[in-house]
């Protein structure tokens, strides 16, 4: 047993109102890898981090948001959560105290897993976590390092916070703990967690389905950030497996949806890499665009950047090195896609939750026909964004047919939106 604090509980200005303090117990159920304050690293005697916590719970406060000013959003977060507001009148910025206080006072690591690299040294040996979510590691493998990962993990988290944000406190820790977790890769399910203090009321999905509606019609249809707001959840519930069996099934379901490819010449079911090939007039002899879809990007969906490596070996000699898709701005546009298990008193359930956000106005290629060669960037049609999705067949692929991509990701993973 190994008891860990890793914050001190600053003190409140006497003018707040009465404080409350709340100790909360958590359990890991399903692997964890990552979140130390080096990116893909694992603190193996003290792995979840208060600050990694709080970043968390900042993210899943704005979900409930209705702000469209960015500038007056910030404000309102870092009121509560702390952060720089405003400049002083010798034009300092002003740090504002976070008026809620998250501590870790206990954890234990009870069961760690690791992995290598495989024999072609190409990917990571299935192991705790699937090998599908685990190639952001792949450097610190190649340096002759294992992935270790957390299988089993309790932590005690105290809050403090003033009377007055009891309520939105509460809805935000139940956010996090329904659909976060801790370490990395936690939007695929990684590092979820339980909390019998704070999901002893969620019986069923018609529970959470309940809660997270309070805050439909309150907000702008969609905004630049992630809204909980109108969100789209689907879900099914899992019979005789513990939370992480039944992850990562759910993973590996995701894995094929995401994957899917002909066995015949090995060429993808989707037609991103047709895309490609037609947005750079650039292909190789056995590799002409045939994708009846034309230029469309469907997954764009799931998140930006997407990262194309062709094989230019064989029949790929003349087809493009590597292609990135990303917003023109250059930003990345974090996936509003949740997958993952959730554990209740009652059961066990498989979750997609759709969150709320704008999809970029547009699109760019930043593209590479040669390794080593010279890049150029090319602008994406606005037809080509994924929710374009009217004509498209995809017909005995993914059984899209006509449906939305989050519609085909349901009907694959085997949930049914409520």
């Amino acid at each position: 047993m190994r008891d860990a604090l890793l914050d001190d509980l600053p003190e409140f200005e006497k003018t707040e109102s009465e404080i409350i303090t709340k100790e909360y117990r958590f359990s890991l159920i399903t692997p964890m890898f990552g979140g130390d304050s080096d990116s893909w690293e694992l603190n193996l005697e003290a792995p979840v981090r208060a600050q990694s916590i709080k970043g968390q719970l900042r993210f899943w406060w704005r979900t409930m948001q209705n702000e469209t000013d960015p500038v007056k959003l910030l404000e309102l977060e870092n009121a509560l959560w702390g952060g720089k507001s405003g400049k002083d009148k010798d034009g300092n910025y002003v740090r504002r105290k976070s008026r809620v206080q998250i501590a870790v006072v206990k954890q234990i690591v009870e069961s760690v897993d690791k992995a290598k690299l495989n024999a072609k040294r190409s990917a990571l040996v299935q192991g705790a976590i699937p090998t599908y979510l685990s190639f952001p590691v792949l450097d610190t493998v190649k340096k002759e390092k294992e992935v270790h990962y957390i299988t089993g993990a309790k932590f005690t988290l105290c809050v403090s916070f003033p009377e007055k944000y009891k309520d939105v406190v509460l809805n935000t820790l139940k956010l996090w703990t329904l659909f976060g977790g801790v370490g990395a890769r936690t939007r695929r399910g990684c590092g979820s967690i339980y909390c019998r203090e704070l999901l002893g009321e969620f019986l069923s999905s018609a529970d959470i389905k309940k809660f997270i509606s309070q805050w439909d019609g309150t907000g702008p249809i969609a905004g630049s950030y992630c809204q909980i707001v109108d969100s789209i959840i689907a879900c099914s519930e899992s019979f005789g497996d513990g939370a992480a069996e039944s992850w990562d099934r759910l993973i590996a379901k995701y894995s094929q949806f995401r994957q899917s490819r002909n066995s015949y010449r090995s060429r993808s079911h989707w037609p991103e890499p047709d895309a490609i090939r037609r947005v750079m007039d650039f292909w190789s002899n056995d590799h002409e665009p045939k994708h009846e879809d034309g230029v469309w990007f469907p997954r764009a969906a799931f998140g930006l950047p997407i990262i194309t490596k062709f094989n230019q070996k064989g029949r790929g000699k003349g087809d493009p090195y590597e292609a990135q898709l990303l917003p023109c701005n250059g930003n990345r546009w974090p996936s509003p896609v949740i997958i993952k298990a959730i554990k209740l008193s009652s059961c066990i359930l498989n979750v997609v939750l759709v969150l709320n956000q704008q999809f970029p106005d547009r699109l760019e290629l930043y593209c590479t026909k040669e390794e080593g060669g010279s890049s150029e960037t090319m602008e994406v049609p606005v037809t080509a964004h994924p929710e374009n999705h009217s004509g498209k067949m995809m017909r005995q692929y993914n059984n899209l047919n006509g449906k939305t991509v989050y519609e085909g990701l349901f009907e694959a993973l085997g949930v049914t939106v409520i």
